[in-house]
């Protein structure tokens, strides 16, 4: 079976299936004594987050294609704040393929046939229609509130619609011109537990869903060890996940993936065609 043609182009395809266009910030602050309980808990959301620079865990991924697994594997995640989100996929102790995402590019690599992409966000036309960049994408790997199209949240928790029942608060961002985003997250502990997505009108691709589960605590604060992401309507419903452990801050690892001439450069046209027949 060659890798290359399936697991790291779905998982890119999964990431970015879901249309939207990057918005602005037109805050819409309530007041009161409403609008400070809000503040207040989006300040236990910020503080929980974790303020080591790095993540890093050993991790098992599964990746099921309609109702066909079509991997299961070992691997690692390394992250490094604002810097790089890099998931490395192993088969019989032995690295297949790579995916890194930095602010600047994507990359992905097939070791078992030499062969890699690289592009910018702005290359890769199906990103710039997801409107999903590096910063989005790193929030929904380390469990945290995001605000598309924008670095930090800032005073962006105003455009956020709230509710809560029992122990868990819905915030719902519904100002963004094509997408309606769900954020479902616990009062206590104060984490993120799932992210949801979805098209609005007829034409909509479908709802893109992330879950969280099985928290545990990394430098003193609590971090997921098992992420699950669902995309559903496309020709075929994707999903993979990701059970992490040995949880780490460590710092000690390469950011930056370095190939060597022997790696043949293909286009994300080139690679999506071949998946798509393979699909």
């Amino acid at each position: 079976m060659k890798i290359w043609k399936y697991l790291p182009f779905l998982l890119l395809l999964a990431l970015t299936a879901c249309r939207s266009s990057k918005s602005t910030v037109e805050g819409t602050a309530g007041s009161g004594e409403k609008d400070r309980s809000e503040q207040a808990y989006v300040g236990k959301m910020v503080a929980n987050v974790q303020k080591a620079s790095c993540v890093t865990a050993r991790m098992q991924m599964d990746l099921n294609v309609g109702e066909k697994q079509l991997f299961s594997g070992n691997g690692k995640l390394r992250m490094k704040r604002d810097e790089v989100v890099q998931l490395s996929l192993s088969l019989l102790g032995f690295e297949v393929g790579r995916m890194e995402f930095t602010p600047q590019h994507v990359l992905i690599v097939d070791r078992v046939n030499r062969q890699y992409v690289s592009a910018s966000y702005s290359d890769v036309s199906f990103l710039q229609k997801a409107g999903l960049d590096f910063y989005s994408l790193q929030s929904l790997f380390w469990n945290e509130l995001f605000l598309p199209g924008q670095r930090e949240i800032g005073e962006g928790w105003k455009r956020y619609e709230w509710s809560e029942e029992g122990n868990h608060m819905f915030l719902a961002l519904n100002d963004a011109p094509q997408l309606r985003y769900l954020f479902q997250a616990q009062k206590e502990p104060t984490v993120l537990s799932r992210v949801i997505v979805e098209g609005k009108g007829s034409g909509s691709l479908g709802q893109f869903e992330w879950a969280y589960d099985h928290f545990t605590r990394l430098d003193n604060r609590n971090f997921p060890a098992f992420m699950e992401c669902k995309v559903d309507g496309l020709s075929k419903n994707i999903s993979f996940s990701l059970s992490l452990s040995r949880l780490d801050n460590d710092e000690n690892w390469e950011t930056q993936t370095k190939l060597s001439s022997r790696y043949k450069q293909r286009t994300v046209e080139e690679v999506f065609s071949l998946l798509m027949k393979s699909m």
